[in-house]
């Protein structure tokens, strides 16, 4: 009995030295796309516990878009530029609630001329300069989603906040 223990271990661990390495960065999924490693690494590290979800690239293959899911379970999307070789997160965005919003941002929209309640709000994070620029979108579509582009842009950058893209 003890022989075919220690043949069944042997087994198990030889298994498991010839499976290949578990995915460090971002963990497989079933039916998860196929995302090159190097998107992979950059994605995860600029959202860490990110499991991807999509990434598509753009025509030439020079910019990626990222979705995916955080550990919480909040989706975000990542766009990624190919510069002098290497991957870098232009932008970080995602769903987030009007009065989560910083009383800046708030203000400055509401003090805008044709103000209005966002139906919709993204938050895109901006790497390069630490900046967010929140998206407010006004109108829905039919089915009640919001439709068309965003109404209104604020960028807030330390601490202050400017109307960048008024409504019309």
């Amino acid at each position: 009995m003890t022989r075919v223990r220690y043949a069944l271990t042997a087994l198990a661990l030889a298994a498991a030295a010839c499976s290949p390495p578990v995915s460090e960065t971002t963990p497989p999924q079933p039916g998860a796309p196929a995302v090159p490693a190097e998107i992979a690494a950059v994605a995860s590290a600029a959202a860490p516990g990110i499991t991807i979800t999509n990434a598509e690239p753009d025509a030439g293959n020079s910019e990626y878009e990222v979705t995916g899911k955080m550990p919480n379970g909040e989706e975000i999307e990542l766009d990624l530029e190919e510069s002098n070789g290497a991957w870098i997160v232009m932008e970080i965005q995602r769903d987030v609630a009007w009065p989560s919003v910083p009383e800046a941002v708030r203000a400055a929209a509401t003090a805008a001329p044709n103000s209005f309640e966002p139906v919709r709000v993204i938050e895109s994070k901006q790497p390069r300069d630490g900046s967010v620029i929140f998206e407010l979108f006004s109108a829905q579509d039919q089915d009640g989603s919001p439709g068309g582009g965003p109404a209104m842009e604020v960028r807030w950058h330390d601490g202050k906040a400017a109307v960048i893209s008024p409504a019309p």
